[in-house]
C-alpha cells in the first residue's frame, strides 16, 4: 500500500524521465509501485499525462544522442503494465507490447489497467498535519501460459494471443466487482461533486462537464466530426438515469440525445429553483443514488421533453394500469437507463477512440457488477452489437442463460416500449410480467 499526500496539482510528482527513462539516474530514485500510484492518483482525477510524456519524448528525440529514447520509454510503460498484471516486469508479453505498440496506445493500455484496479481511501495524517490517501490496486493477475492455451486452437493463434494481451480485456474478465468497489471507482462522482447551483447549460470551457480523463479523446473526436455527431459538454452528461442499483429493469441504449429546444432553451427558461432541483437530480444519478428517471417535479420531465413519459405510455398501462404522465409513477423507480456513452449528441457515431474513454472502463465495471451480482433484467433498445461487445461473450451468455436479456429482434431506432417494437421471444410480455411481479412483491 502506498500513501500519497493529497494535492490539487495534477502535474507529475517528479520529472517525466523519472517514469519513462530507465537510463536516467532519477528513474531509480523511486520504486515502480510508488510511481504507478502517483500516476494512478492523477489519472483518476483526469490529468492529461500522455501529452506530458509525448512532449518529453519529442524534446529528447530532437537530440541524436537520444535516438532510442522512445523505445526506452515504451519498455518502461510496458514494465508498469506487467507489474500490475504479474507482480514483476519484462516478461515475453511485455517485450512484445513495447516492440509492437506505439507509445500513445501503450500508455492508454496502462491507463486502463490502472483504472480497472485503482481505488483509494482518504485519511488525515496528524504527524505531518496533512490530508493523505491510501492507494490500493485490486489484485488481478495474468497467467500468460493459461491465456495462450486458450488460443492454441484458434486460427493464427500466436497473433490472436498477442492481440488479446494488447488489450485490457483479461483484466475485466478476471476482476471481482461488488457495490463497494463500484462506488469507489466511480469517476462520475468526482464530476458530480463539481456540479453545484443551477448551471444547467454553459458553453464556457471551464464549465465543461466531462468524466475525469475523457477530455482529450472527446475534444479530438469533436474536432474531426460534424456538429450533429459532436458530444455536447455544455450540458451535464447522463450516463444513467434513475437508480441503477435499485431498479428491477435496466434499459441499455447508446447515448442521450441532444435537442436544442429541450436541452438548452427549455432548461434556460426554468426558474433558478427548478434548475437547482434538476442539477440535484442529475448529481444523485451520477453518484448511483438516483431517485428515479423522473422525480416529483415537472422540470425533470421537461428537461428531456417528456421523452420517456411518451415511450413508456403503453408499458405503464399494461404493467401498472396507471398512465405514465402521473406524478411519481412507480415505473420511473422500477426502470433505470444505462447509456453506452454518457454524453449528449444529436446523432451517434461509433469510433475506435471513443471506446477507449476512461469513462468506458467504469461502464464495463458497472455492467459486469449489474450482470453478475444482481438479478436485474436488461432490455437493449439500441445497438445490440455494441452492447454485446461491451459485455463480452461470457457475460452475454450468462444473461441469455438466466433469461435476463431482452432484445428487440430488429435494428429500428425507436425506443417506444410496445409489443410491436419489443417482439422477439415475447420480450414485451416478459417485461410486463417482471414489472407486475415486482409491484406485487412491494405491496
Amino acid at each position: 500500500m502506498i500513501r500519497l499526500r493529497q494535492t490539487e496539482d495534477l502535474s507529475l510528482a517528479r520529472s517525466a524521465r523519472s517514469y519513462i527513462d530507465s537510463c536516467a539516474s532519477e528513474f531509480h530514485d523511486t520504486d515502480e509501485n510508488t510511481k504507478i500510484a502517483e500516476l494512478a492518483y492523477r489519472l483518476k482525477r483526469g490529468a492529461d499525462l500522455l501529452s506530458i510524456f509525448i512532449e518529453d519524448i519529442r524534446q529528447h528525440m530532437e537530440n541524436p544522442a537520444y535516438g532510442d529514447y522512445e523505445d526506452i520509454a515504451k519498455m518502461s510503460i510496458a514494465g508498469f503494465i506487467d507489474i500490475l498484471r504479474t507482480g514483476s516486469k519484462y516478461t515475453l508479453a511485455t517485450s512484445y507490447l513495447s516492440d509492437r505498440m506505439k507509445f500513445p496506445a501503450l500508455f492508454r493500455l496502462l491507463t486502463e489497467e490502472i483504472l480497472y484496479r485503482y481505488w483509494e481511501q482518504p485519511f488525515f495524517d496528524q504527524s505531518i498535519n496533512s490530508d493523505m490517501v491510501e492507494c490500493h490496486f485490486d489484485n488481478v493477475r495474468f497467467d500468460y501460459n493459461e491465456i495462450a492455451d486458450r488460443f492454441k486452437d484458434v486460427p493464427n493463434a500466436k497473433r490472436e494471443f498477442f492481440k488479446y494481451v494488447s488489450t485490457s480485456k483479461e483484466t475485466l474478465r478476471n476482476i471481482d466487482v461488488d457495490e463497494s468497489s463500484i462506488r469507489l471507482k466511480n469517476g462520475w462522482k468526482l464530476l458530480a461533486d463539481k456540479m453545484s447551483g443551477y448551471n444547467v447549460w454553459s458553453d464556457k470551457k471551464e464549465d465543461e462537464r466531462i468524466y475525469p480523463g475523457d477530455a482529450a479523446i472527446l475534444h479530438a473526436f469533436n474536432g474531426k466530426n460534424e456538429p450533429k455527431y459532436q458530444y455536447r459538454t455544455e450540458v451535464p452528461p447522463m450516463p444513467f438515469s434513475g437508480n441503477l442499483l435499485r431498479a428491477k429493469v435496466v434499459i441499455l441504449t447508446l447515448n442521450p440525445g441532444y435537442v436544442e429546444k429541450a436541452n438548452k432553451d427549455k432548461c434556460l427558461e426554468m426558474k433558478d429553483a427548478e434548475k437547482e432541483q434538476l442539477m440535484h437530480l442529475m448529481r444523485k444519478a451520477l453518484t448511483l443514488d438516483g431517485y428515479g428517471i423522473y422525480d416529483h417535479t415537472p422540470c425533470s420531465r421537461d428537461q428531456g421533453a417528456k421523452y420517456w413519459e411518451e415511450s413508456f405510455a403503453k408499458l405503464a398501462m399494461d404493467a401498472y394500469g396507471i398512465p405514465s404522465d402521473q406524478n411519481c409513477h412507480p415505473i420511473y423507480e422500477d426502470i433505470a437507463f444505462f447509456q453506452l456513452i454518457g454524453y449528449h449528441s444529436v446523432k451517434f457515431k461509433d469510433s475506435a477512440e471513443i471506446r477507449h474513454l476512461p469513462s468506458m472502463v467504469f461502464t464495463k465495471l458497472l455492467i459486469k457488477y449489474l450482470a453478475t451480482k444482481t438479478d436485474k433484467t436488461f432490455l437493449i433498445l439500441r445497438s445490440e452489437e455494441l452492447w454485446k461487445e461491451t459485455l463480452g461473450e461470457d457475460l452475454w451468455k450468462l444473461l441469455e442463460t438466466d433469461g435476463r436479456l431482452i432484445t428487440k429482434g430488429h435494428k429500428g431506432m425507436s425506443q417506444h416500449i410496445t409489443r410491436g417494437n419489443i417482439k422477439k421471444d415475447n420480450g414485451y410480455d416478459k417485461l410486463v410480467n417482471i414489472l407486475k411481479n415486482h409491484e406485487q412483491k412491494q405491496n
